[in-house]
């Protein structure tokens, strides 16, 4: 570890009276973080046509949408509330994709999960610096690159980086919101604390803990740093004003002040979803596994508090109460991977911030040095182990969403031209059909009417019914729950033999069919629900 615990100044005179700037060593942290992250996210490009997600594909529907003059629609015209990250859905249709944008879109991630790493470093640098004393020099520089090298290979991070989903936006803006509420930047701090909710609207938690732990701890301060204390309660409150626009939004557009998602997916986990943290959580998390990495979190966190900082206390609890209510506040499925941990993943940047002041809490001690390399390596060698899996993962995602949904989706495209579809996986299919095509989104994710009937099954079906469909595009294993209703002749069928969205992996097969009848009695049952 270089020894650049000297005192930090603002100006080191030479003897020809230049001046060198420590913000040159202080940049070269940074962008060095910045493009550690950008090679451990190219890394996982090379032998990937497609996003691990079909979810991916929904966002580049909508933003298509937007790109045509259609809104934020899911179909043309018809606007939906069919996604949880409106930023991403924004910043895809700004972002240049072209006919092919798998490419581009995973390039982005790459800009952005650098430049989570480069908020990492500088958050470090700004902490430390606050630190810094004669008496107790801290090792600025090194902590900054630790904690930017934290990020860049965090696996939930690395995966999330290409997977064309909204998880290194929403780092890359919780880190952003975190340094201005740190820094004393007040508008910065409630600008980014909103945009942070329009990412995952999760991130309101992070945002509120974080803000909320230093306005507590500064509010002794307020008089001495006053932009610190109003950026650390301006945060919050730029998080709840973009709650506010958002459910506002959705109320508007489909008389419901949730997205579609929340009224199927949100319907709570309770406790048991704490078994889902235990079991798929934690144990991905190299600073937890590693064991040493828990110790430094919190060796750095008690050092903090017993010299009253409430910072690093404030960024610990955003992580770990945001898990929870996460994992509190949906259904989640043991098995389904990334599926369901993408929720998780961009809230592990708070602890990468935490382990390199446990190692410069470790250093003044006898043989510190020692300790803090012995503390340090079991967390490499545990996040070693697991990137190495992250490549070969997102590979057999990116497979199974290409097998079973976009070569579904091109078989779709050659259906007649005014088709009306009804589909399980309602992203690539949307994207790829020509937009005189109609799709119905059996889930409801994309269609208000089915999400607030998902639970009675009779209602739904009558639904489907009234929409006439002309073509199913769903797996094997849910045409039974639709055949006694409609009389559906086969046209293709796509195989994946591995399927590994779940665990363990099984074949999967969607089945793309032609609607020939509906059944007289469901035309009947339905015709006297809707006349009652």
């Amino acid at each position: 570890m270089p020894d650049d615990r000297a005192p930090t100044p603002t100006h080191i005179e030479s003897p020809t009276g230049d001046r060198d700037t420590v913000l040159g060593r202080d940049g070269w942290a940074r962008l060095v973080a910045a493009l550690t992250a950008a090679a451990f996210a190219v890394l996982t490009i090379p032998g990937s046509e497609d996003f691990p997600l079909d979810d991916a594909w929904i966002h580049l529907s909508y933003a298509k949408s937007v790109r045509l003059g259609d809104g934020l629609s899911y179909n043309p015209g018809d606007w939906e509330t069919g996604f949880s990250s409106p930023a991403w859905a924004l910043m895809l249709a700004a972002w240049p994709t072209g006919d092919a944008p798998v490419l581009p879109v995973k390039l982005l991630g790459v800009l952005l999960h650098a430049l989570s790493a480069w908020l990492a470093a500088h958050i470090v640098l700004d902490l430390a610096k606050q630190r810094a004393s004669v008496e107790r020099p801290i090792p600025a520089l090194s902590m900054a690159l630790l904690a930017g090298a934290l990020v860049a290979s965090a696996p939930a991070l690395v995966q999330g980086s290409t997977s064309g989903m909204e998880v290194p936006l929403t780092a890359a803006v919780l880190l952003g919101s975190t340094a201005a509420m740190l820094s004393g930047v007040p508008l910065a701090a409630g600008l980014t604390g909103g945009l942070a909710v329009w990412c995952r609207p999760e991130s309101l938690a992070f945002v509120l803990v974080v803000g909320g732990t230093l306005a507590a701890g500064r509010y002794r301060l307020r008089g001495e740093h006053p932009k610190r204390f109003r950026a650390a309660w301006v945060g919050p409150l730029g998080a709840l004003v973009a709650l506010g626009l958002w459910v506002a939004w959705c109320w508007s557009v489909s008389g419901y002040p949730w997205p579609n998602t929340q009224y199927i997916k949100g319907a709570g986990g309770g406790l048991a979803g704490l078994s889902y943290l235990r079991d798929e959580i934690l144990p991905s998390q190299p600073w937890i596994v590693s064991l040493t990495g828990v110790v430094l979190v919190a060796i750095g966190v008690v050092h903090d508090v017993r010299q009253r900082r409430p910072e690093l206390l404030a960024l610990l609890a955003a992580v770990l109460l945001t898990w929870v209510a996460i994992a509190v506040s949906r259904p989640l499925h043991p098995g389904t991977g990334f599926y369901e941990t993408r929720y998780f993943a961009p809230f592990c940047v708070g602890v990468t911030v935490l382990l390199p002041f446990g190692v410069a809490a470790l250093l003044p001690r006898p043989r510190g040095r020692w300790l803090a390399w012995g503390a340090v390596l079991p967390v490499a060698i545990t996040t070693a182990f697991e990137v190495a899996h992250v490549r070969t993962r997102l590979l057999e995602q990116s497979a199974d969403t290409h097998a079973v949904h976009t070569l579904v989706a091109l078989g779709a495209a050659k259906l007649p031209p005014d088709a009306v579809i009804a589909v399980e996986g309602a992203g690539a299919i949307r994207y790829f059909v020509p937009r005189t095509m109609t799709v119905l989104d059996i889930v409801g994710l994309n269609d208000r009417r089915a999400a607030h009937l998902h639970f009675d099954r009779t209602a739904k079906m009558c639904h489907f019914v009234q929409s006439a469909p002309t073509h199913f595009a769903i797996p094997a294993d849910w045409l039974p729950q639709f055949l006694p209703v409609f009389a559906m002749r086969p046209v293709d069928r796509f195989d994946d033999p591995h399927y590994t969205q779940v665990d363990p992996p099984r074949p999967h097969t969607v089945v793309l069919a032609a609607v020939e009848a509906v059944n007289p009695q469901w035309t009947a049952r339905c015709a006297a629900r809707s006349g009652s």
